[in-house]
């Protein structure tokens, strides 16, 4: 199991929300977008703003973080990616068998009749076009609960997997916090790969700390696991 956060995307050029020199929270008030009642109190600005959002991630390319966990994928039989990430980047990268915790900006979803269906080309009025509803980015929100399918099955494959990678997330949010030490404490040998350690499990026995960028770790780790050139 592969399970990642912003910092994978980060290094393909998109902006994280908590950390970094160009995380979100120094450019917007998030506050007034990433919830649903500010989202609807300035549903103008808002969906712009997600537009624009949906706009850079198109632009930007998969990086060899990306490639790295898609090339395990591929060499290895029961694998599953679960990631925290919105921007579609690991399914560009030729990832198949993923799951999505916070949803994904590949979608809009209706807030009056819920229907859910591709974003449409930009630009784009946030009008559904099954009711007339306002739409919004299907994403998680803050203040709203994590889908509990997704969230479900994160928890059974961290449960059964028998090696665990973490890439790129500081694992201090709950819940997705607790999906490392769901695999650890259910006996998986656990890598932690990131550029600070602060707040990752501890270092033990079964759990490994790889400091830098997953672009850098994930390519030599796959190149050392399976003498890939």
């Amino acid at each position: 199991m592969v399970f990642t956060g912003a910092g994978v995307s980060a290094e393909s050029g998109l902006p994280t929300f908590r950390s970094g020199a160009n995380a979100m929270w120094k450019d917007d008030d998030v506050a007034r977008y990433a919830n649903p009642r500010g989202y609807r109190a300035h549903a103008a600005d808002a969906w712009r703003w997600y537009c624009m959002r949906v706009q850079k991630a198109a632009e930007v390319e998969p990086n060899a973080g990306h490639l790295a966990i898609a090339e395990i994928e591929r060499r290895v039989k029961d694998f599953v990616l679960v990631t925290q990430n919105v921007d579609g980047l690991h399914q560009r990268a030729g990832s198949r068998n993923v799951v999505e915790l916070h949803g994904s900006l590949r979608q809009v979803r209706c807030f009056d009749c819920g229907v859910a269906f591709r974003w449409p080309p930009l630009p784009a009025e946030p009008r559904c076009k099954r009711c007339g509803g306002l739409l919004r980015p299907n994403v998680v929100f803050f203040e709203e609960q994590l889908p509990v399918d997704a969230i479900e099955r994160a928890r059974e494959v961290a449960e059964r997997c028998d090696v665990f990678i973490a890439a790129g997330t500081s694992n201090l949010v709950w819940p997705a916090r607790e999906i490392p030490d769901y695999a650890r404490s259910c006996g998986a040998d656990v890598f932690i790969v990131n550029v600070d350690m602060e707040g990752q499990t501890p270092a033990s026995e079964h759990v490994l700390h790889l400091v830098g960028q997953a672009g850098d770790v994930l390519p030599r780790l796959v190149a050392a696991t399976w003498s890939v050139a």
